[in-house]
């Protein structure tokens, strides 16, 4: 009896809630895919970051080719399933030195103000960064699946 009473004290004294862990940061994909006026290089998913944290940012390049016959207005816009990140989550798209758009994924969901004219043939590489800011809250183990869709309309 008097070994079993120790076993159990022993047992007690061993047995912890084992110590907890912090959800993971975010997770972020970026797409960005070939559509009739553009063609599009690399295309498909540019960006997979698994643990996007404050401080983190990732950054691709990839470039439009205009392969219309006409020159044409270029636009960016996300497309995103899930809200969960809208406020959190900042982009930056450029081109020519140019910032197409800075801020959130809610106000990428319309297509930029901003427009770069790209000429018959003409190749744009453009840059697009993203991160989370210093200031975000409640983003832990949320996701985002981003489609970059470019918007074009035949230039003035």
């Amino acid at each position: 009896m008097v070994v079993g009473v120790a076993m159990v004290a022993l047992m007690l004294a061993g047995w912890r809630v084992p110590g907890g862990s912090k959800a993971p940061g975010a997770h972020v994909s970026l797409t960005v895919n070939r559509i009739g006026e553009f063609d599009v290089e690399p295309f498909g998913q540019l960006v997979d970051v698994h643990d996007l944290v404050p401080g983190r940012v990732a950054e691709v390049r990839f470039v439009v080719t205009n392969v219309t016959g006409t020159a044409i207005n270029v636009r960016v816009r996300a497309r995103a399933a899930g809200t969960d990140l809208d406020d959190q989550l900042t982009f930056r798209v450029a081109a020519r030195g140019t910032s197409l758009f800075s801020g959130t994924l809610g106000q990428l969901r319309v297509p930029t103000r901003r427009r770069l004219i790209l000429s018959p043939g003409a190749r744009l590489p453009v840059l697009v960064r993203v991160w989370m800011p210093s200031r975000a809250r409640a983003y832990r183990a949320r996701s985002a699946e981003v489609s970059l869709e470019l918007r074009s309309q035949a230039a003035d």
